[in-house]
């Protein structure tokens, strides 16, 4: 009875810190995006972000051990066992948001050509500058 009261604290704080560190890494990726600038995210942004995203799936698979280890209570699995078992199933379901980052930076925001309309507004611009 006493040990279900730890798991699911447990559960609670890993699963809190586990969305806090997948939507940091996810804002700080996003935050970097700059289309006006068409700049690439730079690599140091790229990395902490898909390290806060593991961390943050590490702390969610401690979530589904004690959900896993609350249900096989019958057969005596060791708590590494319930653990790579359960971090195999996290991987298979949310696996795919380590490589958020690095589609974000892979695909960089194409270079924007001038229209000679553009150059022309841009002239009239500081021409009536100039004047006041």
């Amino acid at each position: 009875m006493m040990n279900d009261i730890y798991l699911n604290y447990i559960q609670i704080i890993s699963g809190i810190l586990a969305a806090a560190l997948i939507f940091i890494g996810i804002f700080l990726t996003v935050k970097k995006l700059n289309p006006e600038k068409h700049e690439t995210i730079p690599v140091k942004t790229t990395v902490i972000s898909t390290a806060l995203i593991i961390a943050g799936l590490l702390c969610y698979t401690l979530t589904k051990t004690c959900t896993n280890y609350t249900i096989v209570t019958d057969e005596q699995y060791t708590l590494g066992a319930l653990y790579f078992a359960s971090l195999e199933e996290v991987v298979k379901l949310f696996g795919f948001i380590v490589f958020i980052p690095v589609l974000f930076r892979l695909f960089k925001p194409k270079s924007r050509k001038k229209d000679p309309d553009s150059e022309f507004e841009e002239e009239i611009v500081e021409e009536t500058e100039q004047d006041l």
